[in-house]
């Protein structure tokens, strides 16, 4: 994963010093300040309206079990670990989908309804006990496409992670998640370090010009799922939420590209329309990724400045912050499909996201 360059001791740099550092020196992607503030606009009026803030945060019908503090964090901590590469290759023409309630879900939300239908088998598919020790056979049963011939992408991969990650939790945390959750104190941020320190899978960082630079998407989304699935109260009261940047992925830039807020350069832009598949911690890969984080960091203080004091959430933070609009970023991509797929995005088919 590490270029060759990197040191043993060489510091790794936070998700924004890392946005910071690639973006000062970046050849193919820059940031848009008038589309920025244009976008912060349409942010600021989104929030006022109500479409920007953690309420049904995940989705009622693909979401976890209601009731059950430790049954949902597991359900999260699976879900979080299996949250990666959901796009679709030339080759297979088909998306990875699953049907439920006579609606067909796609993607991410495919995999949480294949979460939700085993568990509605009997299958203890949230047990890390269970899934430490889980088979080719299985993973392929539970997590199969209903309603067409594809298959999840990197089912391997997957595989393997949650043997290793239900090993880990089982050996240090009591097989729960939330035994974590705890050694953080209420802080997002060092829940965060926690998590990638202690589980490899959500160790996303790279190298770039000769320095240890990290995005820590997955990690991230973990923390901040938690906190929106209980609206910022018990298992997720965390008080520095504003210190959670964007989850850098292949979506959202996408969004931010077609908005006009990150604008590539020719030869990137060359290298997306021919759908050339960019390796993980390419210098492009990385830029892309961290003008997002940067962009998103932006867009969140230009919208705050937007919006009355009295629309303030109470997280004991910023009114926006960070993971917010990511996913209202992300849920515009979803609503707009049509529209957003006009933009090519950055093929990068990794564990990281």
């Amino acid at each position: 994963m590490m270029n060759s360059n990197e040191t043993n001791e060489q510091c790794c740099l936070s998700p924004l010093d890392s946005a910071r550092f690639i973006m000062e020196r970046a050849r193919h992607v820059s940031i848009n300040s008038s589309s920025l503030r244009k976008l912060a606009d349409t942010i600021s009026c989104a929030m006022m309206d109500g479409e920007c803030t953690p309420d049904d945060w995940i989705g009622s019908d693909v979401g976890p079990p209601k009731g059950n503090d430790q049954s949902t964090i597991d359900w999260i901590f699976l879900a979080s670990t299996l949250n990666f590469s959901f796009w679709t290759d030339d080759n297979q023409n088909e998306s990875y989908c699953r049907k439920y309630k006579k609606n067909i879900y796609y993607g991410y939300y495919a995999l949480c309804v294949a979460i939700n239908q085993a568990l509605d088998e009997g299958i203890d598919i949230i047990n890390a006990e269970y899934y430490s020790k889980l088979t080719l056979d299985q993973i392929k049963y539970i997590f199969q496409s209903t309603e067409n011939s594809s298959e999840l992408p990197m089912l391997n991969e997957r595989l393997n992670i949650l043997r290793e990650t239900g090993s880990i939790l089982l050996k240090e945390y009591d097989g729960h998640f939330s035994r974590c959750i705890e050694q953080s104190g209420g802080s997002a941020v060092d829940l965060v370090e926690l998590i990638v320190k202690k589980f490899p899978a959500y160790r996303d960082e790279a190298v770039y010009d000769g320095q240890k630079v990290s995005f820590y998407k997955r990690a991230q989304i973990l923390v901040a799922d938690i906190w929106g699935c209980f609206n910022g109260h018990g298992f997720g009261h965390f008080t520095d939420m504003d210190g959670l940047t964007m989850f850098a992925d292949y979506r959202v830039p996408q969004v931010l590209s077609h908005e006009g807020v990150l604008i590539y350069s020719n030869e990137l832009k060359c290298r997306l329309e021919r759908k050339e598949e960019i390796p993980f911690g390419d210098r492009d890969e990385c830029e892309i990724r961290a003008a997002s984080i940067l962009a998103v960091q932006l867009l969140v203080n230009q919208a705050n400045e937007k919006i009355p004091l009295e629309k303030d959430t109470g997280d004991g933070g910023q009114r926006l912050n960070a993971p917010l609009v990511d996913v209202y970023l992300w849920r515009r991509r979803r609503q707009f499909t049509d529209l957003y797929k006009q933009t090519p995005f950055h093929r990068t088919r990794s564990i990281f996201y």
